[in-house]
């Protein structure tokens, strides 16, 4: 094989992977931008209906957070909700917390699990008494790290609520605060919602994530709750959504108004959020997964093509071949960039300016790692285990 050969199919295949990035940057990427702007610009049939909402949270030893979070949800700006806490066995001050806030905010409600629950994910039960409990029709999935940005949170969803829809996503993130790490945190999290959301809205909506997620109260039980998935330590929301909903009956709410931000923005909770939703990804149904899969793969061999092209290209005096690849690379990541610079405005979200390209090569580098992690460890941090 020649040189002129060799040059002629490294462009080809840095090409060709460029092209794919793009078409993922603005076919799904960018979508939820495209929702938001015509939501702008009242081109969307939003409902005016307001139905009883019965807001889920789960909790154990998580009294500070608690104490911080809950008024914000309680204070929301919404005719007909209540918030039911389930406190799974808090060995901190969560019962007292609750009983004095159930005396200021009469729509506060709480139970609790027993701590003599053994082999089943107490996730998975607590969140069952808090459906079951609900007197709503409707019921919104938070946790007590989470908190709502704005008191329209509920509203703001509930405009998706119609007779077509059983689900609701709207979007979560970490805080965001200084250092390179929560950057890291925080552009991953974008990157994996904006997967989620911009599928939804194209038509292909296959998964929940309880962090801000509503939904019919009548689905858990009519396909008997998380009997399918007791197995699992995880799952009780993207399988759950996964198997029992349709894709046509998945919606997503991209408005400033109903962002939930997650206090605990740290390394441990990103890697084992990570680990646990890998883990229960082959289990899903729908070819969704896969597109997505194939998003990253193409993504780490685009990175791994275009540098390796560049430093060739350098190393043999290829100038041709060094602007292409240059070129291609600067291509995707401009227009990433503008994507990216557009949905932070809709979501009040962090901006992306000098940090994008260095984020861009190691996002890569963090998915190898967490994929080759999840492969040599053990399988039952996965499982349900004894209380």
């Amino acid at each position: 094989m020649n040189i002129e050969t060799t040059e002629y199919l490294i462009c080809i295949a840095v090409g060709l992977l460029a092209a794919i990035q793009l078409l993922y940057t603005f076919i799904i990427y960018n979508a939820p931008h495209r929702r938001a702007v015509a939501e702008r610009k009242g081109g969307l049939k939003l409902s005016a209906q307001q139905p009883g909402i019965s807001v889920i949270i789960t909790t154990a030893d998580c009294e500070q957070l608690l104490e911080k979070h809950l008024p914000l949800i309680l204070e929301q700006e919404y005719p007909d909700f209540e918030v039911i806490v389930v406190d799974d066995n808090s060995k901190d001050g969560t019962k007292d917390l609750l009983q004095r806030l159930s005396e200021q905010y009469p729509n506060l409600y709480s139970t609790f699990t027993s701590d003599s629950i053994r082999y089943i994910s107490h996730k998975k039960l607590a969140l069952t008494l808090g459906i079951k409990a609900a007197k709503k029709e409707w019921v919104v999935f938070t946790e007590p790290d989470c908190y709502p940005t704005s008191r329209q949170w509920l509203a703001s969803l509930a405009r998706h609520f119609s007779d077509s829809t059983d689900v609701v996503l709207g979007y979560s993130n970490y805080e965001r605060r200084p250092g390179i790490a929560n950057r890291c945190y925080v552009f991953d999290t974008l990157l994996q919602q904006l997967r989620l959301l911009g599928l939804t809205l194209r038509g292909g909506g296959y998964m929940g994530l309880g962090r801000n997620m509503a939904y019919r109260k009548e689905i858990f039980f009519t396909n008997k709750g998380y009997s399918h998935h007791l197995d699992l330590e995880r799952g009780e929301d993207d399988l759950f959504i996964n198997e029992h909903v349709p894709a046509r009956r998945i919606t997503a709410d991209v408005s400033a108004h109903s962002v939930v931000r997650c206090a605990s923005a740290d390394s441990y909770t990103w890697r084992n959020d990570k680990l646990s939703r890998l883990y229960i990804r082959p289990k899903m149904r729908g070819i969704q997964p896969y597109l997505l899969g194939a998003d990253t793969l193409s993504r780490i061999l685009f990175y791994i093509g275009a540098v390796g092209a560049v430093a060739i290209s350098l190393l043999s005096h290829w100038w041709i071949t060094l602007g292409i690849a240059s070129g291609l690379w600067l291509t995707v990541l401009g227009c990433r960039l503008f994507v990216f610079q557009r949905i932070a405005r809709d979501l009040n979200e962090r901006r992306y300016l000098f940090s994008l390209p260095l984020l861009e090569l190691l996002h890569p580098c963090w998915e190898l790692y967490f994929r080759l992690r999840l492969f040599f460890s053990s399988k039952q941090a996965y499982l349900r285990r004894k209380a």
